[in-house]
């Protein structure tokens, strides 16, 4: 498979964003902070995936929530890293953060952000991740659970898959 047509992680956010009615590319692009051609690659990689409905710039919503649960930790596999200032992501975001008491939380780095908190590092999916937050708050819940299943252990991993399945409106 070339590197033209592996699915990325963009591409992840792009699925999860398309769960939602969409716009024009420009609309999608100037949402998630990348460039038009950016989102049409994408969706040209998640249609050849199986993640879009066909002939619709929609969200496979049944696909994209199998994959996600048993397949991106392995895809776009995250750890933990140093401490830093940032955005709550995984478990420390909604709607986990109100069901997993835990004794950390995870970030996406963002230092200059007015919402920012003190946790460990997480890379995100991709670099402008922070800005979901204000600009398409369910894209960001959907990220964050999505990191949630790309990180935690077992019973954490159970809490997003259920969240995530709630979500979509499926079961996977």
């Amino acid at each position: 498979m070339s590197s033209a047509t592996r699915t990325a992680p963009l591409d992840i956010v792009v699925a999860l964003r398309l769960t939602d009615e969409a716009g024009t590319l420009a609309d999608l692009a100037g949402e998630l902070g990348v460039v038009p051609s950016q989102v049409h690659a994408a969706l040209r990689r998640l249609q050849l995936a199986g993640l879009l409905r066909p002939g619709l710039r929609a969200a496979n919503a049944r696909a994209l929530a199998e994959f996600l649960i048993h397949g991106v930790r392995y895809a776009f596999p995250v750890a933990k890293g140093p401490l830093t200032v940032g955005i709550p992501t995984a478990y420390s975001a909604p709607p986990l953060a109100a069901e997993i008491d835990a004794l950390d939380v995870v970030v996406w780095p963002a230092p200059n952000h007015p919402e920012a908190v003190q946790g460990f590092t997480l890379a995100p999916l991709y670099r402008a991740a922070p800005i979901l937050k204000e600009r398409t708050p369910r894209t960001y819940q959907l990220v964050a659970v999505t990191d949630a299943l790309r990180l935690g252990d077992p019973r954490t991993r159970l809490s997003a898959r259920a969240a995530m399945e709630q979500l979509l409106g499926v079961r996977a």
